[in-house]
């Protein structure tokens, strides 16, 4: 899964629709706090992350992300309008992972993601981990099940009963 944090609905709706069609699972948000929300039940592979949002602005978020220890190793790209030297070498010194200004070609950002996932471990073999029914998600290697797009509380012995059923 790759989360977008984007406030402009086109860029946001447009990068959405590139990643699906590139075998990406992607959803956007339009602020730190809904991705915030979200971190709480799922972690990404990845986040694109725009520095001039609503609220809390991008390089804040970065920080943010890199001081929890449940989300500092999530790969981060800036993506954002924000082009000058400075911008670049702020957002690479606070943690991001690669900084791609706007306007964008998404072919090249399609790229830059499948190379930041390959060097981050992220490997065709680890998304066919994930087993999908309908609404129903089984992901083997975080040992989680996602209905409805919301993360499922199971008891180990519950996991294990639908693995085995399923497997």
């Amino acid at each position: 899964m790759i989360y977008i944090v984007e406030d402009d609905s086109n860029i946001s709706e447009l990068v959405v629709y590139t990643l699906k069609m590139a075998g990406f699972d992607a959803q956007s948000f339009t602020c730190g706090t809904e991705l915030f929300k979200q971190l709480e039940n799922n972690i990404p592979e990845l986040i694109l992350l725009d520095i001039m949002l609503p609220g809390e602005d991008g390089i804040i978020i970065l920080k943010k992300i890199r001081k929890t220890f449940q989300t500092h190793k999530i790969p981060v790209i800036m993506l954002t309008a924000k082009g000058s030297e400075y911008d670049k070498v702020t957002g690479l010194d606070c943690g991001a992972d690669d900084y791609v200004t706007k306007p964008f070609k998404l072919g090249e950002l399609c790229s830059r993601i499948r190379a930041l996932l390959r060097r981050a471990g992220v490997t065709p073999q680890d998304k066919a981990s994930v087993l999908k029914c309908g609404d129903i998600s089984i992901d083997f290697l975080s040992c989680r099940v996602i209905l409805n797009n919301k993360i499922l509380e199971l008891t180990n012995a519950e996991y294990r009963l639908l693995c085995l059923l399923v497997r």
